[in-house]
């Protein structure tokens, strides 16, 4: 039996991937800011 994904859940774990992504990103970001200024001081 071939099972396939509704396009809601496909847009749901794009959705997780984009906002973790995104999360991590800025995460990221934040944390390479505050060593340039530890660095500096």
């Amino acid at each position: 039996m071939i099972t396939t994904t509704s396009p809601l859940e496909s847009l749901a774990a794009f959705a997780i991937a984009f906002a973790a992504g995104a999360l991590s990103t800025a995460a990221l970001s934040i944390y390479v800011s505050r060593l340039h200024k530890a660095a500096q001081a």
